[in-house]
């Protein structure tokens, strides 16, 4: 009876090394394998990484002779740093996009520059007549070059909206200004002459400039609802939604 205890016991401690050596195998076979790319853009909200797969860009925050801007994506390798500089590719998801390319937008290439783990995939887009009136998108599949191939599932598709009108940040703060509209947003940067309100971690090591603490945010909504009173009684009322049947006045805050 000991001896069939012990026996196993010994073909379980057997598999146990096996299993771990198995693991080391796999890890060092993955990290063997041909590098890939994913995108990597990602935000911090309340000290927690939040995953960025979309993000708008405005031209009407930019000066008016300003007529094209290059927009960055972030990319992050999976596998071995290589030695010389690799190209990756990213393609527009057809079904998804009403950009046109050539005339919203000129699409290059990206470089995982030897010796580093970090690149961007570069976008020109152009300041057009119609994006004064509608914006336009075009949603981005990383694809498969030479050197690079698309990494996790999951992280290769990228969605980018822009036009000449007022879009919403990438950082509004919701709790604090309530639901995001145009008018308030107008409202919001004529006011306190910022576009974008960021949000500092839980723990901030110091003043960031460009980086708003949750004191600091409660203080723009207080320093807006007092803004939009004096503004309401010398011009009337803002709605939240001109073309709304029942109009609500904006106001910065929970409701």
């Amino acid at each position: 009876m000991e001896d069939e205890i012990m026996n196993k016991i010994i073909v379980f401690i057997s598999a146990v090394i096996l299993f771990f050596a198995s693991c080391r195998e796999n890890e060092t076979m993955d990290y063997e394998l041909a590098g890939k790319v994913y995108f990597y853009e990602r935000t911090m909200f309340a000290n927690v990484e939040q995953i960025v797969s979309e993000k708008n860009y405005s031209f009407a925050l930019q000066n008016s002779s300003l007529m094209k801007d290059t927009f960055l994506i972030k990319v992050k390798l999976m596998g071995y740093i290589g030695d010389a500089d690799r190209i990756f590719r990213a393609a527009a998801v057809e079904e998804n996009t009403t950009a046109i390319e050539g005339i919203h937008y000129t699409l290059f290439d990206g470089v995982m520059s030897a010796g580093e783990y970090i690149s961007y995939l570069p976008i020109v887009l152009y300041r057009t007549e119609d994006t004064k009136t509608k914006s336009v998108s075009l949603k981005l599949q990383l694809v498969e070059t030479e050197d690079l191939t698309p990494g996790n599932s999951e992280f290769i598709n990228f969605s980018l909206t822009w036009g000449d009108i007022l879009l919403r940040p990438d950082h509004w703060p919701d709790y604090y200004f309530g639901v995001y509209s145009v008018n308030k947003y107008r409202f919001a940067i004529d006011v306190l002459g910022l576009t974008d309100w960021p949000q500092a971690e839980r723990s901030p090591s110091g003043p960031q400039e460009g980086i708003y603490t949750i004191v600091e945010i409660q203080a723009f909504a207080i320093r807006l609802n007092d803004a939009y009173r004096e503004y309401r009684e010398k011009y009337g009322p803002i709605y939240v939604d001109d073309d709304a049947e029942q109009k609500e006045e904006i106001y910065y805050g929970p409701r």
